[in-house]
C-alpha cells in the first residue's frame, strides 16, 4: 500500500502542518521545525506541542517527517561551525523526540577543502557527539542521498555506507531522493538501472535501512551533479522511474515525499500523476 504526501510550510504553528497536508489529500508529510535557512532556534510552547499531537492523532496523516536545516554542515572543516551544526541537530532532533517524529531527514554535509575521507571522518566524529546527547526511542535519523554538487557526502552507497557503518543497531537509516541519484549517476529510469542500484542498496547498506523516498523529477540531465527538483513527468527522468519505485516489493511499502516546485496546484497533480502509476490500490 503506496503513501503518498509533500512537504508542508509549518509557518506560525506546528499544528499547522496537519490542516495543510489535509487540504491536498496527503496521506504522509515532512516539514521543517524552523526556518531552514536560518540559524534561529524557536522555543515552542506546551500549548502547541500538545496541539500538534491532537491534530496528529485526529488527521491519520503517518509517518510524519521532519526535514533539517540546510544550514546545518556535520562535514565541514570550519571548527565552529561544525559545532554550530551539531547543536542545531541537537535542538531538532530532541524536539522530533518529544513530538514523536517518525523520520528526521538530513543533508549530512559538504567538504569544501577537504577530502571525502576527512568529510565522511567529521560527520561520524559529529554524530557520536549528537548521539550522546540524544537517545533516539521514537525518531529514526535518516541521511539523504544526495547529487554530488559542490563537495557533497552522500551521492554514492559507499558512503552511505560509511556514515552508517560505525553506528549499526541505532535508529539510523537512508532516505533516498530519486532527483539526488539521478543526478549522481544511478540511471534508475531504466529497469536495468533501477535494478542494479536497489542490489547496490540491499548489498552496502541493506534494503531495511531505507525508510522513505524523496519523490522529485529533475530540471537536469542524468549525471549532471546538480540538484534541481521538477515537477513529476516533466523532467529528465520521467515517468518510468517513479513507476520502478512505486511498483517495487519494497519501495512501495515505504512513504513518498513530494519536494517539486510550490506552484499553483502542482502539489495535487503531482501526487494525482504517482497514483496513476501504481497498479496496486492507494493507501487509504
Amino acid at each position: 500500500m503506496v503513501k503518498i504526501g509533500i512537504h508542508v510550510s509549518s509557518s506560525k504553528s506546528l499544528d499547522l502542518v496537519f490542516d495543510r497536508g489535509k487540504e491536498v489529500g496527503a496521506q504522509t508529510i515532512q516539514f521543517f521545525l524552523s526556518s531552514p535557512r536560518s540559524w534561529r532556534w524557536k522555543e515552542r510552547t506546551e500549548e502547541e506541542k500538545q496541539m500538534f499531537l491532537k491534530k496528529r492523532k485526529e488527521s491519520g496523516i503517518s509517518p510524519v517527517i521532519v526535514h533539517s536545516s540546510y544550514l546545518f554542515n556535520l562535514a565541514s572543516g570550519n571548527k565552529e561551525l561544525r559545532e554550530k551544526s551539531i547543536r542545531g541537530v541537537i535542538n531538532e532532533l530532541q524536539l522530533c523526540e518529544e513530538l514523536g517524529i517518525d523520520y528526521y531527514v538530513i543533508h549530512a554535509g559538504k567538504t569544501k577543502g577537504l577530502t571525502e575521507k576527512e568529510g565522511i571522518k567529521n560527520i561520524i566524529n559529529s554524530m557520536e557527539v549528537i548521539l550522546s546527547e540524544v537517545e533516539l526511542k521514537n525518531t529514526t535519523f535518516l541521511y539523504e542521498t544526495l547529487a554530488g554538487q559542490k563537495g557533497e557526502i552522500g551521492k554514492t552507497t559507499d558512503e552511505l555506507s560509511q556514515l552508517m557503518e560505525p553506528f549499526t543497531g541505532r535508529k539510523i537509516g537512508i532516505c533516498v531522493d530519486t532527483c539526488h541519484i539521478y543526478s549522481a549517476g544511478y540511471k534508475i529510469n531504466d529497469e536495468e538501472g533501477f535494478f542494479r542500484y536497489k542490489e547496490e542498496l540491499k548489498e552496502k547498506i541493506g534494503l531495511e535501512n531505507v525508510k522513505v523516498i524523496h519523490c522529485n523529477d529533475s530540471k537536469t540531465p542524468f549525471n549532471s551533479r546538480k540538484d534541481r527538483h521538477q515537477h513529476i513527468g516533466e523532467g529528465s527522468i520521467g515517468y518510468a522511474g517513479f513507476e520502478n519505485f512505486l511498483n517495487d516489493e519494497y519501495f512501495s511499502k515505504l512513504p513518498f515525499i513530494l519536494e517539486t516546485p510550490k506552484e499553483g496546484n502542482w502539489d495535487i497533480i503531482n501526487m494525482e500523476r504517482l497514483r496513476n502509476l501504481i497498479n496496486a490500490p492507494v493507501a487509504q
